[in-house]
């Protein structure tokens, strides 16, 4: 016979409700996606700042192959890490304006934080043997071997100062095209040292830009509001962000209106600052290629 206490216990002893059990589950949810949402923003800015580090190795390393080597390196179009040239005319010129960052040639890591590969773009002219050479050109600074040129190098021997310039003519009178010489130009000379005349550097101090010179097809790297970050760039390394294994890059979509003026293959850029995916650039100028190896003495 059950004693009245028995009935008690038995009936305190009641289990959780459906709607008890689900009202657990929806608080655990938020919960853990509360706990996500902290572990996303930990993961994201983690990488972020991986990203700024490898850009800034990457960086370095450039400055360092400019001051060894005394040019810049073409894009890897096959993968391997290496650059990839052919010899057209006698002259070395890059396979493509566009590829994959040589990162066996200059020391880095071979993909971002990521773990995309880099896009490398050059100076368009760097694929024709008529300027990569040349003095006049942005794009010598990718010249790696073969005869210079200097189709449009002028001396004026009142100042000992070169220009380069398309509008000046032999015998002409710099001062009636430039208002720079009171003696007629010659285009006789040139500055680069004799010594190893078929090996690099093929730009100089008077290389443009400088002054209101710029030269032809440089590219150009933007910040978010349109301002110019940079003249005369010649080479742009480019990591695709967090969604750069979304961004389609023979559509190119899949991205911000930046990202995809990163993707589509033209000669304008865009350095964000801001944005979950934004992209991760560092570029290198004409100035800032004669400032790596000024002081290696290359220069006079």
């Amino acid at each position: 016979m059950a004693h009245v206490g028995d009935c008690m216990s038995i009936k305190s002893q009641k289990g959780f409700s459906l709607i008890e059990i689900a009202l657990g589950l929806l608080i655990l949810s938020f919960v853990l996606a509360g706990f996500n949402g902290v572990f996303e923003l930990v993961f994201d800015t983690d990488h972020k700042m991986e990203e700024q580090q490898n850009m800034e190795r990457i960086d370095d390393s450039i400055q360092t192959y400019l001051s060894v080597n005394a040019y810049l390196p073409c894009p890897d179009t096959d993968g391997d890490g290496v650059e990839n040239r052919t010899v057209t005319s006698g002259i070395s010129v890059c396979d493509d304006r566009e590829g994959t960052l040589p990162f066996n040639d200059l020391g880095v890591p071979e993909k971002d934080a990521w773990g995309n590969p880099y896009y490398y773009r050059v100076h368009q002219r760097a694929e024709s043997s008529t300027y990569v050479n040349d003095i006049c050109e942005p794009a010598s600074v990718l010249g790696k071997s073969g005869t210079r040129t200097k189709a449009n190098l002028w001396l004026c021997p009142a100042t000992n100062i070169y220009y380069c310039s398309a509008s000046i003519t032999a015998g002409s009178d710099c001062n009636v095209s430039l208002g720079i010489c009171s003696e007629p130009c010659t285009n006789t000379t040139d500055p680069r040292p004799l010594l190893n005349s078929t090996k690099p550097p093929f730009f100089h101090l008077a290389t443009p830009p400088y002054g209101g010179v710029t030269g032809s097809y440089n590219l150009t790297v933007s910040d978010e509001d349109g301002n110019q970050m940079g003249e005369g760039v010649v080479a742009v390394v480019v990591s695709w962000g967090a969604n750069g294994n979304k961004v389609n890059r023979s559509s190119c979509s899949g991205g911000t209106a930046d990202e995809l003026e990163n993707c589509d293959d033209d000669r304008n850029f865009v350095d964000t600052q801001t944005g979950k995916d934004r992209d991760f650039l560092t570029w290198v100028t004409v100035n800032q290629a004669k400032v790596a190896i000024i002081g290696t003495g290359e220069f006079r």
